[in-house]
């Protein structure tokens, strides 16, 4: 697919879910209990991984309040990991990263992204991501393979190339030789989310696992 239909097609479909989403936070009770049921799920997941006695590490997210997981899914990242790194957006559509502290260590750093991040300056993919054990994905949509539709800034697919390259490369850094392999990528999304196609190409990342409000599925 070239590059122009590609990106009609995305913009297309990313347009498709964010008025889906929009119109399901209108009916409130069902938003909570969804969310509640998708974090819920998000925290079984976390504790099945989790082995005794090794730290269990996992980069997450704030979500915002027409995202899955909104009001619920940091309490449960929280809960059942023992460092929690958080994203901060940064010039150049890329991603730093800072070990969560509390509510506190959140603010609004820019007006023009009303997003949560911690305060700190955070360091880059290259050298958090490739040492954690986990790392949890927003998505608009994800299909059938693990491919998923973000927003549109490519924040995360930047991320999660620059810690491939990170883990495949042969430098001594400290970073990369304390990580063992690419860390596991979950997406969370509703299950009306999952598609059987999402358009892609080379840039995007594909997840291994989704977690949904009803249950976790395994990409083979």
């Amino acid at each position: 697919m070239s590059s122009f239909p590609l990106a009609t097609a995305k913009t297309e479909l990313r347009n498709k879910h964010q008025q889906a989403r929009q119109l399901a936070a209108h009916n409130r009770d069902t938003w909570r209990k969804s969310n509640a049921a998708l974090s819920h799920n998000v925290a079984e997941f976390l504790k099945s991984i989790r082995c005794p006695g090794q730290p269990l590490r996992v980069a997450g997210y704030v979500p915002l309040d027409d995202e899955p997981g909104a009001g619920t899914l940091l309490n449960a990242l929280e809960s059942h990991t023992d460092e929690l790194w958080l994203p901060i957006c940064q010039p150049g559509f890329r991603l730093s990263w800072s070990q969560y502290d509390g509510p506190d260590s959140l603010a609004v750093r820019n007006p023009r992204l009303p997003i949560l991040e911690p305060r700190g300056e955070g360091i880059s993919s290259t050298e958090c991501l490739p040492t954690l054990d986990l790392i949890v994905l927003p998505a608009l949509a994800i299909d059938h393979t693990g491919y998923r539709l973000g927003k549109g800034a490519g924040f995360y697919d930047r991320a999660i190339a620059e810690a491939w390259t990170a883990c495949s490369s042969n430098t001594s850094s400290s970073a990369v030789t304390s990580s063992k392999a690419m860390p596991e990528l979950v997406g969370v999304v509703f299950s009306t989310e999952v598609r059987p196609f999402v358009p892609h190409d080379e840039r995007d990342c594909a997840v291994n696992k989704i977690i949904t409000e009803i249950g976790i599925t395994t990409i083979s």
